[in-house]
């Protein structure tokens, strides 16, 4: 499958992709180059549009929000409630706290609309949608996702098209940087109600993985996302 060495964060894998064949059964992923269609690596079509949760992927609409609002300057200050963690160190370890608290600020008439702006959630955005509080709104609350919306997204991150490409947009992706040294990649993961995510995109494409399951199978999101571009998982 490749020769194996070892630089910077872990292990590359030149010339290695992970086999479609050794996907774990009920996982999906999308594959978009930068200019050209989405495929689908494995997976089914009928998946793609059924609803579950964004878990925390939705931290990313909250960072996106408070950002634009001016709540928050930039990816390094440290967050109230991080523990002394920036925007980026914050969303790559997904700690709940400080994004609980932005929610709070921003309150869920106007986090709503980011999420609608975001083309993120699902259908309409109902009144009252964060009435669990900023410890709900980490995840999403009662909002929905679907495989096909939260890769949208990544697409969009990576073409930097709108609502990506403001001031904002920018900022944020200096925030999803995930730490490595020999490839770049922008990316967000989630776990919450049986769901497991990572979305985003590095050189040439972007990619999304999704699997049900506990949150004890995160490490075969992780493995199935930098296998995309032939190098092991690393992690914040």
């Amino acid at each position: 499958r490749g020769t194996i060495f070892w630089v910077g964060w872990g292990m590359v894998l030149a010339g290695w992709v992970q086999g479609e064949d050794s996907f774990p059964a009920g996982m999906t992923i999308l594959e978009t180059p930068k200019s050209g269609e989405m495929k689908i690596v494995v997976g089914e079509q009928a998946q793609l549009d059924v609803a579950w949760e964004p878990a925390s992927t939705f931290k990313v609409v909250i960072a996106w929000a408070a950002l634009d609002r001016g709540l928050v300057q930039d990816v390094a200050t440290p967050l109230e409630g991080a523990e002394g963690l920036g925007l980026r160190e914050s969303l790559q370890k997904s700690i709940n706290p400080p994004f609980a608290l932005l929610a709070e600020k921003l309150g869920g008439d106007v986090l709503g609309e980011y999420a609608e702006r975001s083309g993120l959630i699902e259908g309409k955005i109902p009144k009252g949608w964060m009435k669990g509080g900023g410890k709900e709104a980490v995840h999403g609350g009662d909002l929905k996702t679907t495989i096909r919306r939260e890769h949208a997204v990544a697409v969009g991150w990576m073409r930097g098209e709108a609502p990506w490409g403001g001031e904002a947009g920018k900022k944020l992706q200096e925030a999803l940087v995930w730490p490595g040294e020999k490839i770049l990649l922008r990316a967000k993961t989630g776990s919450y109600g049986g769901c497991l995510w990572m979305t985003g995109y590095g050189p040439e494409k972007a990619v999304t993985v999704f699997l049900e399951g506990p949150v004890s199978r995160r490490p075969e999101i992780l493995k199935a996302f930098f296998g995309r571009w032939g190098v092991a998982p690393t992690r914040p």
